[in-house]
């Protein structure tokens, strides 16, 4: 596996990305596999989604829409 990153003029790393071909990536710089590792650590946690129950929802928008149709209608 190679690891590369992508950087701004900056200095600032933007992307890191991995590839299991032994291709040069155009545009990127090569890490090593502790680097990328250290810039996946350093994200942060993503926002758990809530669950949703969308069979029951959508249940819940056909029982609205015949409501609606009885008022309606």
């Amino acid at each position: 596996m190679r690891y590369w990153k992508r950087i701004k003029q900056d200095g600032l790393t933007t992307t890191v990305e991995s590839y299991s071909h032994d291709l040069d990536i155009t545009g990127a710089v090569e890490i090593t596999e502790q680097e990328f590792n250290d810039y996946i650590a350093s994200l942060p946690k993503p926002i758990p989604v809530p669950a949703r129950d969308l069979v029951a929802e959508i249940d819940q928008i056909k029982a609205d829409i015949e409501v609606i149709k009885t008022k309606v209608g």
